[in-house]
């Protein structure tokens, strides 16, 4: 190989301008993190751009490529354009072609034997000797339109399906090349200019393309894909702290059979729960009560603004279950039943039980209030750290008929459903000014006159299936007040609950099934549904 002779004063004065544009380019685009990261200064970046090595190594750099260029290429007309890389990272500027000619410069004293016959190339003008240190370089750049692409942001797991289109002042431009990241997911179709696939990854994602206005000229830009994350991947899990006072699992289910019924419940911390670390705040108890023929449903969902409204709600269904649990197995319940056989044919029956099931009730939202007071004295802390509503419900079978007495306080749901296309709201959510707030069970509620409107009572004949549920279920399937009262939406649910409800382990089912995904929607979870 032949000895690399020093470049004449001569050639150094004309290849200076294109090493230095070479040189600055590369490290401005690659390596300039480094000298920022290692204070070093402009000046001595400057130095390092023009010093006689680097000078040297890039002065044969280029007369090497085109000797190669011309040997591939002998029948082509000299290369008139080399990239220079941008001087900013900014997304939609593009890489300008730096123009250069051939040049009768004599270099028989630099090049290598070997690449004698190379041609050099030179810039078309020369820069102002007072010009700054970067107007050298942008002096000789040709200036190229500004262009714009617009691309509409990607979802992970979501299909996507865009063309690239870019435009400029002079008009709409012809994408000929795309390059992206090979872990995105997307495909490019050269063809119809069009990003296609399923995003796998998210994020902001540059994609290097190439494009011309008139077929001739052709530039290199960058532009930014936005793939959005799948939102279910952005909740955590976490755990809430060890010392927290009332431990509560964070799911609980159960599934009883008997007396012509089939009940099963389920309760699950919502992701919002998840993601802060606390505890789930509903709960819910279900009841075959023994040597009767009654059931009973109770679902309690714990106020999110009150630090211990978990153990408010666990304490409220498990009261008002002991209470209601042994006036059924008592003369409440002799005189219900009794009542309930005259149904048909006796007005004052029907009167008899609405009288008694409001003052069973109300005894038991009493009983439920008594014990939640009693707790917060114990840890002078006061009530209203315990807020909850509380629903619930009896229920006992005649034959094709369904007796169903219920009690609604709070926000969620209670409904008779069926046959299809069918549904009676048995009562009416209570809402308040702004969205997510509801009245809570307390002293006040069961002094409230309006008190004995939270009490209904039905017999339906061939009912399909009983829900209780709180909030964190029906604001994410009905949406509304008046969601709630359209029968195909309960059709809809019934469709969906049906192969889970029948399923060998239905509580267990129950429970994954209330961790389906809404967007907004991230509550506690609590069903309990008799069929």
């Amino acid at each position: 190989m032949a000895t690399r002779r020093k470049p004449t004063l001569k050639q150094r004065e004309k290849f200076t301008p294109f090493t230095e544009a070479l040189v600055r380019g590369l490290f401005e685009e690659n390596s300039r993190p480094f000298f920022k990261q290692h204070d070093c200064s402009e000046a001595a970046f400057n130095d390092f751009v023009n010093s006689e090595e680097v000078f040297n190594e890039a002065y044969w750099f280029v007369t090497a490529l085109m000797a190669h260029w011309k040997e591939q290429n002998p029948n082509c007309r000299p290369l008139n354009t080399l990239p220079v890389s941008p001087q900013s990272h900014d997304v939609n500027v593009p890489i300008t072609p730096l123009s250069i000619q051939e040049s009768a410069m004599n270099i028989d004293e630099s090049i290598p034997p070997e690449s004698s016959a190379l041609t050099p190339i030179q810039f078309e003008k020369t820069p102002p000797a007072n010009s700054p240190v970067h107007s050298p370089i942008r002096s000789r750049l040709k200036p190229v339109p500004p262009v714009r692409f617009s691309l509409p942001n990607a979802k992970v797991g979501v299909n996507y399906q865009a063309r690239v289109e870019g435009q400029t002042a002079e008009g709409a431009v012809q994408v000929t090349e795309l390059r992206l990241p090979s872990t995105l997911g997307l495909d490019f179709d050269a063809e119809r200019i069009e990003l296609h696939g399923i995003p796998t990854l998210a994020g902001e994602h540059v994609l290097h393309l190439r494009w011309t206005l008139d077929h001739r000229e052709h530039y290199s830009t960058e532009c930014v894909l936005i793939v959005n994350p799948d939102p279910k991947t952005l909740w955590q899990v976490k755990e809430p702290a060890a010392d927290a006072p009332y431990f509560k699992a964070h799911t609980a289910y159960q599934a009883l059979t008997g007396f012509g019924f089939r009940i099963a419940a389920a309760s699950r911390r919502g992701r919002s729960h998840e993601h802060a670390g606390t505890f789930r705040d509903d709960d819910f108890v279900i009841e075959l009560i023994p040597k009767t023929d009654w059931a009973l449903l109770l679902v309690a969902d714990g106020a999110g603004s009150a630090n211990v409204s978990r153990e408010g709600s666990r304490l409220a269904v498990t009261a008002a279950n002991e209470l209601l649990t042994r006036e059924l197995s008592g003369m409440t319940g002799a005189k219900l039943n009794e009542a309930l056989n005259d149904w048909d044919n006796d007005s004052e029956s029907r009167q008899t039980i609405g009288n008694e099931c409001h003052y069973l009730f109300h005894r038991a939202a009493t009983r439920a209030v008594e014990v939640i007071e009693q707790e917060a004295r114990q840890h002078n802390t006061e009530i209203r750290n315990y807020a909850t509503t509380l629903l619930a419900a009896i229920v006992n079978r005649q034959g094709n008929d369904t007796f169903l007495a219920t009690f609604w306080m709070g926000d969620g749901a209670i409904a008779a459903y069926g046959p299809r296309g069918k549904v009676r709201l048995m009562g009416t959510p209570d809402g308040g000014e702004f969205a997510g707030q509801t009245r809570f069970l307390d002293r006040a509620a069961l002094n409230d006159q309006g008190f004995a409107k939270r009490i209904n009572i039905g017999r339906f004949a061939n009912l399909t299936a009983i829900f209780l549920m709180t909030d964190g279920v029906s604001d994410p399937r009905f949406e509304t007040d008046r969601g709630l009262t359209e029968a195909a939406n309960w059709d809809a649910l019934w469709d969906e609950l049906q192969p889970v409800l029948t399923s060998v382990n239905s509580a267990s089912a129950l429970c994954d099934w209330l961790h389906f995904f809404t967007a907004g929607h991230h509550d506690d979870r609590t069903l309990a549904v008799l069929w």
